[in-house]
């Protein structure tokens, strides 16, 4: 038992590592797939937030979830819908946006708030319970919005994420996409001033 409580510890944290880079490569994949079939995608976002907005009247309806939590989740997929109408491209300065990024914290605490004093859910109920109806439409856009090459948080462009493609310098990728080429710049620039040589690609050149 004394090596074995060590040896469980370590396996488990090793397990932990190698999901998030599962998780990681399989981001990356889905942003490619949404960023290749951008009109797919869109029409799964469409069809995602009228079945999760139809789940929150069926719960509340028949299994008597609470009014304030419903109605805001309703009407945060109804700010998620007008998302749509410039897909792939989100402004990341407008009142839509960072008011949908607020709207989700209050929608996170409403729901476990009300899930907090419903001792009869367990904790599998409620990840049942958030994975579709909080987190999937939210984490879809993540994944699928699309951004110019310029506009990267180390670009000095600051209109954020917008909708005319002129303005984003004519190239575009997701935004998860940019996300991980942003920090792997700056892994390969902190690297580069410790002395240690940049990471080489798949033909053995340098980024």
């Amino acid at each position: 038992v004394m090596l074995f409580t060590p040896l469980v510890y370590a396996s488990g944290y090793l397990v932990l590592i190698f999901l998030a880079i599962c998780m990681a490569c399989g981001l990356y994949y889905m942003a490619e797939l949404a960023e290749e079939y951008s009109r797919l995608t869109r029409k799964i976002l469409y069809w995602s937030i009228i079945v999760v907005a139809a789940i929150h009247v069926l719960l509340l309806v028949f299994d008597g979830f609470p009014w304030l939590a419903t109605f805001f989740g309703l009407a945060m997929h109804l700010v998620y819908f007008q998302f749509l109408k410039d897909f792939p491209y989100v402004n990341f300065s407008s009142p839509l946006f960072i008011g949908a990024c607020v709207g989700l914290l209050v929608n996170h605490y409403l729901w476990i708030d009300f899930f907090r004093d419903e001792y009869k859910f367990r904790v599998p109920q409620i990840m049942a319970f958030f994975v579709p109806c909080v987190w999937m439409v939210p984490f879809g856009f993540f994944v699928s919005v699309s951004l110019g090459d310029t506009v990267l948080p180390s670009a000095t462009h600051s209109g954020g994420l917008t909708g005319n493609s002129d303005d984003l310098g004519g190239g575009k990728s997701s935004a998860l996409k940019g996300l991980l080429s942003w920090f792997g710049n700056k892994r390969d620039k902190y690297m580069a001033s410790s002395g240690f040589h940049a990471p080489r690609d798949f033909y053995g050149k340098d980024r």
